[in-house]
């Protein structure tokens, strides 16, 4: 597509120990004075927690058509994607895509599509990589090894992590994938793997309680799916080591926070009560560290959980 080297291989080049390090970011085309730039999969993050769903209109639909009737000619297809693009980014535009493909799924050559598609991840251009992945997604026969390992290493990067998660799903051992990924990326990537994967063994359930909300975004944006995926409400009632109380403790101060996104407003009120008295039962039995303490302060400040206030008080310093 052009000289530049492919994001593909950028991210493979980077690898250290199969992440990439947290100072890592793809090469990007200088933002300019006073435009913001934004972290890897920040944009997409946002779009995901805090904007509604883009209105796709008539023109778009005609530039996707323009665009798939020339795919033989890669650069004039993806000269008229980035032009919706600039308009649409590709996570508004996946719906739209997608079932322009399958509407039309009669009159498009499936190998030629699928070369184009994979073509388009080797692209050295964010959005058209995030094409590729999008279109990939939509074939119903399961990716040669090849596509892949293709997809799992640009997944390694926070800007593709979330476009790699949905073609995951579609693989055969589509969950343990996506946990396995989860484990190697620390910012949007994490957030968004965390969100979607389900806890199927205790060892998934035991890395989320440890690591799920630990992220370079916030945590609060993983606490309310740890709760639940963790078992948090059921452990708090088992017998639990000092450290897994600790972790608890954590979880609990950022579905407390409830900036971005809700956390323990989330829950039934008599639920919610039911176990913040159990982590205050199980508190009683463990020394008390600074993030133990910080949550029994919050129950005591918080009105909604006042009958509890006077144990938690009895267990402060």
């Amino acid at each position: 597509m052009s000289e530049k080297k492919s994001l593909f291989e950028v991210i493979k080049e980077n690898l250290v120990n199969g992440e990439l390090p947290d100072d890592f970011s793809l090469p990007r085309e200088e933002a300019g004075e006073g435009k913001l730039k934004w972290a890897d999969g920040a944009m997409d993050g946002v779009r995901c927690y805090h904007m509604g769903q883009q209105d796709i209109t008539a023109e778009h639909m005609q530039k996707i058509a323009d665009a798939f009737a020339v795919i033989a000619d890669r650069e004039k297809a993806w000269g008229l994607m980035k032009e919706l693009f600039v308009q649409v980014p590709p996570l508004s535009s996946i719906d739209a895509i997608q079932q322009y493909i399958r509407d039309n799924a009669d009159n498009l050559d499936t190998k030629e599509l699928y070369m184009f598609a994979f073509d388009s991840l080797n692209s050295s251009e964010v959005d058209i990589v995030k094409l590729g992945m999008l279109i990939i997604e939509i074939f119903s026969s399961e990716p040669v090894d090849m596509v892949k390992q293709t997809i799992r290493t640009l997944a390694l990067s926070d800007e593709f992590s979330l476009f790699a998660i949905f073609n995951m799903f579609n693989w055969s051992n589509g969950n343990d994938e996506v946990f396995e990924l989860a484990k190697r990326v620390h910012g949007w990537g994490r957030v968004h793997a965390v969100a979607r994967f389900d806890a199927q063994t205790q060892e998934m359930k035991d890395w989320l309680l440890a690591e799920g909300i630990n992220n370079a975004v916030l945590p609060d944006y993983s606490a309310l799916d740890v709760y639940r995926k963790a078992d948090i409400a059921l452990r708090l009632k088992e017998k639990i080591s000092d450290e897994q109380l600790t972790s608890i403790a954590k979880v609990l101060t950022a579905m407390f926070d409830e900036g971005p996104v809700a956390g323990i407003s989330a829950l039934d009120k008599n639920e919610a009560e039911q176990m913040l008295g159990d982590f205050v039962a199980q508190a009683q039995k463990h020394p008390l560290n600074a993030e133990v303490s910080e949550v029994l302060v919050t129950i005591t400040e918080d009105e909604r959980f006042q009958s509890l206030a006077a144990k938690c008080k009895e267990l402060l310093p």
